[in-house]
């Protein structure tokens, strides 16, 4: 469980900028509001049309901006092919 969550933080090491200015980072929002539920998707691992469907059932529960939901989307999505 260690490794995975030190995987993911260095996953998450681009993720340093808010989406709203004076709002907490995104790799912050990834360890907080994702592990509540579940293990975070570990970066990289998701294609974007996965989170971006993920996103409004999550939105339920997690109660982010919509700026916020694509900052995460842009730091967990695999690069496209």
């Amino acid at each position: 469980m260690r490794a995975l969550l030190v995987v993911a933080v260095l996953g998450l090491a681009g993720c340093t900028q808010a989406a709203t200015p004076g709002g907490p980072s995104i790799a912050s929002l990834h360890s907080h509001k994702c592990g509540r539920c579940h293990i975070p998707p570990e970066p990289k691992t998701r294609t974007r049309a996965q989170l971006e469907d993920a996103a409004p059932r999550h939105d339920r529960r997690v109660h982010m901006s919509h700026d916020d939901w694509q900052a995460m989307i842009d730091c967990l999505a695999a690069p496209a092919n």
